[in-house]
């Protein structure tokens, strides 16, 4: 029931917000507004979106940034407490945006929409990052080797995956500096220079834990900023000396190597039995030979944990202990490896 008077226009009203009518109330007092025309700066490469002298990391479409941007610009006065935004959107070329936006609120039991229109111009830049990147910039160079030979190409793919895996998530996690500038495919290995140094150390540590490698690191000035000097930084990564396959001699021990990372793990080809120590204690460890090297003879006989071997090269017979692994009872071919004066019998595969 109208019971009640506006007191600024005499309109007799049912419901009032402070004592007035919705419209005199709405002439009274700004709800919300936004500018007339909004500038947003979008990096061409990237998409990265310029805010303020910053700029952040995005991977919206265009049309809901656009809506992000209306919507973060529009001013609400903080009368209102229950309200709620929505945007449409008109282009008129690539760079211009039309946007229709309506703001609907609560305010004292009344429903109060207001409609409002701005418009969104894009400019495209490149940002700083790219920019960079496309400088060839880099903080370090990260020097895939190998402790006392050259590392396969196989190990090198191993260490650049786990790299891409590195750069693919600390990118998508918001660092944007997380990049490869360049890769450099080389005889003793590869260089690998990347946007950042703290991914560079990531990367060796990581590669410490997965592959049991080492690695240590110098400093080159690269130039100075702001009055302070700026150094590039080179780790050399060295991945452990031996490799799957490897054959080694170890406290008087034959071991073959069957995987090496942080812990080098085999068999010992004495006993039959596994071995599993440290990487960084076979420091005064040799090779003495590979499965490569592998050539077959014949097992002439076995009696108890004694064993008659044909030497491959002699082709006389010999008597070895019987390793742990050998299962044969004679007239088997089996694989063998010749080490100076001994033969060392090798596992079935």
């Amino acid at each position: 029931m109208k019971d009640l008077l506006c007191p600024l226009c005499g309109r007799l009203i049912d419901h009032h917000i402070n004592g007035l009518c919705k419209d005199c109330f709405l002439k009274n007092i700004t709800i919300a507004n936004v500018p007339q025309v909004i500038h947003t700066i979008i990096c061409t490469e990237c998409g990265a979106v310029k805010k303020g002298r910053r700029w952040e990391m995005n991977d919206t479409e265009m049309e809901e940034l656009i809506k992000e941007q209306i919507i973060s610009s529009v001013k609400i006065n903080p009368i209102l407490k229950d309200y709620g935004i929505s945007v449409r959107l008109a282009s008129r070329d690539p760079f211009i945006f039309n946007g229709k936006i309506v703001v609907n609120s609560l305010i004292e039991g009344t429903k109060i929409d207001i409609e409002l229109e701005t418009q969104v111009r894009v400019k495209k830049e490149t940002c700083i990052i790219c920019s960079r990147r496309a400088g060839g910039y880099y903080e370090a160079i990260v020097q895939i080797r190998a402790q006392g030979r050259f590392p396969d190409e196989d190990e090198q793919d191993q260490v650049l995956d786990m790299i891409y895996n590195i750069i693919d998530r600390q990118y998508n996690s918001g660092n944007g500096m997380s990049f490869i500038t360049k890769i450099e495919k080389l005889h003793e290995g590869t260089d690998v220079y990347l946007g950042s140094n703290s991914i560079a150390r990531q990367i060796c540590r990581s590669a410490s834990d997965r592959f049991g490698a080492n690695f240590a690191e110098s400093s080159t000035l690269a130039g100075r900023k702001d009055g302070e000097n700026i150094y590039r930084i080179t780790y050399s990564l060295r991945l452990p000396r031996f490799v799957s396959g490897d054959i080694i001699r170890f406290l008087d021990e034959t071991i073959l190597i069957r995987h090496s990372g942080k812990r080098t793990s085999g068999l010992n080809l004495g006993t039959g039995h596994e071995f599993a120590e440290h990487t960084n204690k076979l420091k005064d460890a040799d090779k003495v030979s590979d499965i490569g090297s592998a050539v077959s003879t014949v097992l002439i006989s076995v009696e108890d944990d004694i064993i008659q071997v044909m030497h491959p090269q002699t082709f006389q017979s010999i008597t070895l202990q019987k390793p742990a692994y050998l299962s044969g009872t004679g007239g088997e071919e089996i694989k063998t490896v010749v080490i100076g004066d001994s033969l060392v019998i090798l596992p079935p595969k």
